[in-house]
């Protein structure tokens, strides 16, 4: 398959990159300077320049692609670039001359508190603060969906493994402080997914041409505390550092709420594409999730 994807040299995109390439297909990624163009050739995809919230301009690039991947976020211009990248892609999509599929990245945040199991089913009525922009943009992609378009969309939780994302900061701090900062008293839960696991996923919407929403968690959903804990004991410390909740406010605005949300998340669906990660849960794969970061 010919596959185009946003944010290709992103943290979740290269893993998406290096999963599709390892399956044999070809991948055109978008790129906005020759060092990104660099990085995707060494992940094996080619490059196609142009900028996120302009995709309609580039459509002659998007011609031919069997499908599109939107992994991309760019928090300077915001959700209205994200949105024009929705459109931009679903247009080629429809011009594609075949089959196609439209895969869409949100992520669990969207389902708000999710104390009880939630599955794909769940509402989102009451997302994150944070993110209170996406549910509307997942209906749109959704709907979008016809005879010869395919449209999904696919909610990572928290995604560890190599140096970026949310969860090294741990390892970094534990290392230069002596202890993994949390915030709140680290009683909530998070869902977690490796990034390579996640990748895979990706890969099999999009070959199976899968339809609905899919949550890429691999089904553990330890407190923050124990999963902080285990990245910092395999930095060598296990010491950890609480932030108030409001304190954390003053420095991050809602991302702090969304970082102490609880949340237990399930990927229901993902005996229907046949999807099985393979690496331990977090707090079990913390130590070779360090040695990735020190990598």
């Amino acid at each position: 398959m010919r596959v185009f994807v946003t944010g290709a040299t992103g943290y979740v995109g290269s893993a998406i990159v290096e999963a599709l390439v390892r399956a044999g297909h070809a991948v055109t990624g978008l790129s906005r300077s020759e060092e990104k163009d660099r990085e995707l050739r060494r992940l094996g995809a080619s490059p196609a320049r142009g900028a996120l919230g302009a995709l309609a301009e580039i459509a002659p690039s998007l011609a031919g692609h069997d499908a599109f991947v939107h992994a991309a976020v760019d928090y300077g211009l915001g959700p209205p670039a994200d949105r024009e990248a929705i459109d931009a892609l679903l247009a080629a999509a429809r011009v594609s001359g075949g089959p196609a599929v439209v895969v869409y990245t949100s992520g669990v945040w969207v389902l708000g508190k999710t104390p009880t199991p939630a599955g794909e089913a769940v509402s989102t009525d009451r997302p994150a603060q944070a993110v209170a922009w996406r549910p509307a943009h997942e209906r749109a992609v959704l709907q979008a969906g016809s005879a010869e378009v395919a449209t999904v969309v696919v909610r990572p939780g928290m995604v560890f493994g190599e140096r970026r994302g949310l969860v090294s900061p741990w390892f970094e701090q534990a290392q230069s402080q002596g202890a993994a900062q949390i915030v709140g008293d680290g009683q909530n839960r998070w869902a977690f997914v490796h990034r390579s696991d996640l990748g895979e996923l990706y890969r099999l919407v999009v070959e199976q041409r899968a339809r609905g929403v899919f949550h890429g968690v691999d089904g553990a959903s330890p407190t923050v505390a124990e999963a902080a804990q285990a990245a910092s004991a395999a930095a060598g410390k296990g010491a950890i550092r609480s932030i108030p909740v409001e304190e954390a406010r003053r420095q991050m605005g809602p991302m702090a709420d969304a970082l102490a949300m609880d949340q237990v998340v399930l990927s229901t669906r993902r005996p229907e594409i046949g999807w099985r990660p393979e690496h331990p849960p977090f707090v079990q794969d913390a130590p070779n999730a360090f040695r990735e970061f020190r990598g």
